[in-house]
């Protein structure tokens, strides 16, 4: 019997409630099928335990994993401040594998590896193996987790996923695998499948700065730009360019205006063929900015934004680009991880970008989270972790 994805999302006034609601939704319409994997996406206002707790109660020991969220949508609604929940049945096609390790913070390579370690073989019988990769938003270790990931798994997997969030709080992420809650953690499911997927990212910005470099930084935190406060060099560049839409950077005072702001400008590596968007999340009282993963001292960046329509026409391509790879295979669905950034620019605009994605996968199930930063590792490819982009990762039938 071939795979079959279900999702169902809502709110509600109390999490073990919403949860079982939630998952009798997803039983009925798996039908006489039987859960194979589930993902679990909540927002940070509920109780995650209560919610947890409630979902396995009605689907089961079906391996899981999940996070809290900035946002969250399936092809019935995008929404924030709900819970997303879906299932993909058992089928002799697959096979899924949950894990769970923590740690990130300290040493990723460390903790990705007891991740993968209690990951068995892939049958020969299912020979394309892929992954879906969760991790704590905040630890600051994004891309370190997926270059460890990308090494331990090997070059002949691809994978994608995305940073836990919780709702532009900026304070503390989790992550969820089968009945545990963690934080400074990495949650993996790796899939063997008979098919491979199709997986993609892109994102819709453009420089609006001149050519700057990174003078002093530590881990994730950059100090200073050009030997001056990595702040002051933001509002600098930006305030031209922030005006023309209403923002005037000298007023910035409160903690969210100051992470719309970044969030809305951020920082882009240059490469051999485009920018690779890095975001600030946050702005500490000496200036220096914090990012979800390790800025090198003496690379060279500019600071980049982005228009509506540019980044509609973006998760569009990123839609297409995975269509393109499945050459015509039926598909039982999509898993799509969106940058909150995006969600912040677009604003009621959002769903347009979602819906654009929807139109290209076609009439199929999809389910998809606001993100701190995505993962996009295409197998044969150098690509990894990423900011203010849509990754859409499709499953085979």
């Amino acid at each position: 019997m071939a795979m079959k994805m279900v999702t169902a999302i809502g709110k509600g006034p109390e999490a073990g409630a919403l949860g079982e609601h939630l998952a009798q939704e997803i039983k009925a319409g798996l039908g006489k099928q039987e859960a194979g994997f589930v993902m679990l996406l909540a927002s940070s206002k509920y109780d995650r335990q209560a919610l947890l707790k409630a979902v396995r109660q009605v689907l089961g020991s079906a391996p899981l994993i999940g996070c809290t969220t900035a946002g969250e949508f399936t092809e019935k609604e995008v929404v924030k401040e709900a819970v997303a929940l879906t299932v993909l049945s058992q089928s002799e096609d697959y096979s899924f594998h949950v894990s769970v390790a923590t740690g990130l913070h300290e040493d990723a390579s460390v903790c990705v590896q007891k991740a993968v370690d209690v990951i068995p073989a892939a049958p020969k019988n299912l020979p394309n193996r892929s992954a879906i990769m969760l991790h704590d938003g905040l630890a600051g270790r994004g891309e370190e987790a997926v270059l460890s990931t990308m090494t331990i798994l090997g070059p002949g997997v691809s994978f994608a996923g995305g940073s836990a969030g919780d709702d532009l709080a900026f304070k503390e992420t989790f992550v969820f695998c089968n009945d545990e809650i963690t934080t400074n953690s990495v949650a993996l499911c790796v899939i063997d499948s008979k098919t491979p997927m199709g997986i993609a990212v892109k994102h819709g910005h453009s420089p609006v700065s001149r050519m700057l470099t990174v003078t002093k930084a530590k881990d994730n935190v950059l100090f200073e730009v050009n030997d001056e406060p990595a702040w002051e060099v933001w509002k600098r560049e930006i305030a031209g360019e922030a005006k023309s839409i209403g923002i005037d950077v000298q007023a910035l005072k409160e903690a969210s205006e100051i992470g719309q702001f970044l969030i809305r400008y951020e920082m882009g590596l240059a490469t051999a063929t485009e920018y690779k968007v890095r975001v600030p999340l946050s702005k500490n009282d000496d200036g220096s900015l914090n990012f979800g993963c390790t800025i090198p001292e003496g690379v060279k960046f500019r600071i980049m934004k982005s228009p509506k329509e540019d980044q509609i026409a973006s998760a569009e391509q990123a839609a297409r680009n995975a269509i393109d790879q499945m050459k015509g295979v039926k598909l039982a669905g999509a898993f799509i991880f969106d940058c909150v950034c995006r969600g912040i620019i677009l604003g009621d605009e959002f769903s347009k970008g979602v819906h654009a994605m929807q139109k290209v996968i076609g009439p199929v199930p999809l389910i998809g989270f606001e993100t701190y930063g995505e993962i996009c590792r295409q197998s044969g490819q150098f690509s990894g972790f990423h900011n203010t982009t849509s990754v859409v990762m499709l499953l085979p039938a």
